[in-house]
């Protein structure tokens, strides 16, 4: 085939999209490819291609394939993607290909427009930030890859990934603000037109409105004060007609409205037009007929003719002839005029009877009207009518005039009698045309446009529960564990039952240092969703400070049967052997790990610990820095270099580290110590006694807090400081031999030897190994000198300031 045709490619594109909706991605590929080989030049073929490579893993493909397509925002897309999936530096090659192509993709928001039975091909300005975000993010530039992700959440607050990355920053930020109603969400609950006035609108309004007509006689020319040289413009008619074959808000435009009817919509009121014409003639008035345009022609009157055939049948003294006599004159101009439209005989004895019809309908009203007068007026106003109705003979539409303007004289005559000022028929109908455009004008700003009921609920469920999760990350990547918690705690049951929630919850009581608690969160969810391998590695850190060694083995072996290309896996591994102090071995497996994804910044951590172990100091420092490289705010990774460079005698340097682990996680208690206990080696003992009083008031159950506060206070000579930390100490760790010497040795030096030799004792029970130098001290009790004991020298005080 030469050429190719555009039912061949759509064809091909449809049997992709069903092999991609069906997971068939080796089908979809194959017939992506002879897609491509028909339609070369295409670069929506090219993409369809290139998207097929992707989904199917082939990165380095989809890249070759789209780098000389950028210029198409899917080729564009695809090929980002596939720099940030491979890295090596090929991050700002994927940015500059979507920065390219900005004014393509800038505007396009399609969030809200994907369903079950509709797909964007396309992707939209907010995916596309969140993927330039992620690539500015791998490449360490955590300004620019904000912004980035501020601007994908603008556009979708409900991306979930822009978000969490967003987090992940540090930065800070307004949950609540970011998952609520937008402009854009608020447009979408908006019910088309005929939705939400509850009825379908008539096609021919004036039809409509004729056959609604109003008990107000002057509601008609209250509303339309046309000038009758316009109507009577040549081009006028033809507008009107045109009107008729266009949309029904031209419709609305050019027809007259009238009154409203009883059963009538608000969108009817609005729709209408009051028929002024921007620049009116100052002097003729007209009021234009409601009647069907479309089957016969509009007709009018010279309202200043009839403002004075009123007056002359108001005021016995004026005769009524010369005001027929005016108003047939003007009535025989005005028919010369029409003579030119070469209307027929047909048409018009169809206007006489329905103008028939109208005149008898108002003469009922009017009669009503002019019963309520006394009989002076009903006489003058029953002799005009008389008078109006034999002039009415030569024209149809003459009667119905007459028999609107008797009736409103009818009207006005009564009100003479009440107010001391007479109005004319003009200044009345200017009033009630004020009335009417003022009742409008109101009508209109209260109105608002209705709303989909159930999609709002739907929006504000989503929204309510986004805000939950938002909120318990947010502080969850900040540490704050319990307010994380707390969010998550007040989802519905369903969504608390989860493995994603619940593992959250786990780690959150894992950096609360609550192990007990956060092995049974794991262990539920291990029954809930048993093949889950993400998170493992943290299960496994909290089994390796309770130093369960069969839980965890067990638990490393069942996760590596699972997949053994897991890196959890290899982490719970690597821990197993570390609990047993075979360092080499778990070397190997932290080194697996970080092969498997270097994106796993606790697996150098680990890595780092164990070099620690085998006194490898350098090696450590490769491995710590090599964490903070995939992610600057993993503090383990900060705590290492710390650890490393106290064990070096470089302590102002491991201060700096401390300060900044702590800087990160400011609700570690273990990283305040360490401040402290560096702090302590420079000499500095009143710097280290803040630091663990900050200790205890962040963590008062922490006991290694309160140990070293107290020993501090021991220093600086304050022995009732420390017998008071030391007696809270005691009811929280009963069995720690430290602790009892330590408050032998404070009842020694306050002179109080039967308490000091009764904890000495219960310290050399406990602790046998350190007998000789505990019976050197109660051999000493009589003499002031000081001991050569020190704490740290015991192995359960090491087990205290453990490395994990």
């Amino acid at each position: 085939m030469s050429q190719t045709t555009p039912q061949v490619i759509a064809s091909f594109r449809s049997y992709i999209w069903n092999s991609l909706d069906n997971g068939l991605y080796a089908t979809a590929l194959f017939t992506a490819e002879r897609l491509h080989a028909y339609d070369p030049k295409g670069a929506d073929s090219v993409h369809l291609y290139a998207l097929c490579l992707w989904r199917d893993g082939q990165f380095q493909q989809a890249e070759a394939l789209t780098k000389n397509w950028l210029r198409h925002v899917g080729c564009a897309y695809i090929y980002a993607q596939c720099c940030l999936k491979l890295g090596g530096g090929r991050e700002n090659l994927g940015i500059n290909a979507l920065e390219g192509c900005k004014r393509l993709w800038s505007s396009n928001t399609s969030w809200n427009q994907s369903s079950d039975t509709e797909r964007k091909v396309m992707p939209d300005a907010p995916s596309i930030y969140c993927v330039i975000g992620l690539l500015w993010q791998s490449l360490g530039d955590v300004k620019k890859a904000t912004e980035a992700f501020v601007q994908s959440i603008k556009g979708n607050p409900f991306n979930w990934e822009a978000f969490k990355a967003l987090c992940d920053t540090g930065v800070n930020l307004r949950v609540n603000n970011i998952f609520k109603q937008s402009p854009e969400m608020l447009e979408a609950l908006k019910l088309p037109i005929s939705q939400s006035e509850g009825h379908v609108r008539p096609k021919n309004t004036a039809e409509n409105q004729s056959n609604h007509t109003s008990s107000d006689p002057f509601a008609a020319s209250s509303r339309d004060r046309s000038d009758l040289a316009y109507n009577n413009h040549p081009s006028f008619l033809n507008r009107l007609n045109e009107g008729m074959t266009g949309s029904a808000s031209n419709v609305a435009q050019m027809e007259t409205p009238t009154a409203q009817s009883a059963n009538s919509s608000t969108h009817d009121l609005l729709g209408g037009s009051n028929g002024v014409p921007d620049k009116p003639p100052p002097v003729r008035k007209t009021r234009t007929a409601a009647a069907d345009i479309g089957s016969r022609k509009l007709t009018s009157r010279n309202l200043k003719d009839e403002t004075k055939r009123s007056n002359s049948s108001a005021e016995p003294s004026v005769p009524a002839a010369p005001a027929r006599r005016s108003t047939r004159l003007n009535t025989l101009k005005f028919a010369s005029k029409l003579s030119g439209e070469r209307e027929t005989r047909l048409a018009s004895k169809e206007r006489d009877r329905e103008a028939k019809k109208r005149a008898v309908s108002t003469r009922n009203r009017s009669g009503q009207l002019a019963a309520e007068a006394k009989e002076r007026e009903k006489d003058r106003g029953s002799s005009e009518d008389i008078n109006v109705r034999q002039n009415s003979l030569s024209n149809p539409c003459r009667e119905v005039r007459a028999t609107t303007v008797q009736a409103t004289l009818a009207s006005l005559s009564q009100h003479k009698r009440k107010a001391p000022s007479e109005l004319s028929l003009t200044q009345v109908s200017k009033k009630q045309m004020s009335d009417a455009a003022s009742r409008t004008q109101s009508t209109v700003s209260t109105t608002k446009p209705q709303i989909d009921t159930k999609k709002e609920e739907a929006q504000h469920y989503l929204l309510d529960m986004y805000k939950k999760f938002g909120n318990a990350y947010f502080n969850l990547v900040h540490f704050r564990c319990q307010e994380a918690v707390q969010a998550l705690s007040s989802l519905p049951t369903s969504q608390r039952e989860t493995p994603w929630v619940m593992c959250q919850v786990a780690k959150a009581q894992y950096e609360m240092a609550n192990y007990v608690e956060s092995e049974k969160i794991f262990l539920k969810v291990r029954a809930i969703d048993p093949v889950r391998t993400k998170d493992m590695e943290v299960f496994s850190t909290v089994l390796w400070h309770q130093r369960k060694e069969v839980e965890l083995s067990f638990l490393a072996h069942e996760l590596i049967d699972l997949d053994r290309l897991a890196p959890e896996a290899w982490c719970a591994l690597g821990n197993c052997f570390s609990l047993q102090r075979e360092h080499d071995q778990a070397l190997k497996c932290f080194k697996k790990a970080t092969q498997i994804d270097p994106k796993l910044a606790y697996a150098f951590t680990l890595q780092g610990h164990e070099h620690i172990s085998n006194e490898e100091y350098d090696k450590a420092l490769v491995s710590y820095r090599g964490a903070i490289s995939v992610d600057s705010r993993h503090y383990n990774a900060w705590y290492g270099l710390g650890k490393v460079y106290e064990k070096m005698g470089k302590y102002d340097i491991a201060e700096k580290h401390f300060r900044t682990a702590a800087k990160i996680n400011p609700t570690n208690a273990v990283l305040v110590c360490c401040i402290g206990m560096v702090l302590e080696k420079m000499k500095d003992h009143s710097g280290a006694l803040v630091q663990y009083t900050n200790a205890c008031k962040i963590s008062p159950k922490s006991a290694m807090s309160r140990f070293k506060k107290a020993r501090t206070l021991m220093t600086l000579g304050n022995f009732n400081g420390a017998l008071d930390e030391l007696q809270v100490l005691k009811d929280l760790v009963p069995d720690e031999a430290n602790v009892h010497f330590l408050l032998g040795r404070v009842y020694k030096t306050l002179r109080n030897k039967p308490d000091a030799i009764k904890h000495l004792t219960i310290a050399l029970n406990l602790d046998p190994k350190a007998g000789h130098l505990i019976k050197e001290v109660i051999e000493n009790l009589d003499d002031d000198e000081e001991d050569a004991y020190l704490a740290e020298d015991s192995d359960v005080y090491r087990l205290l300031d453990g490395d994990h």
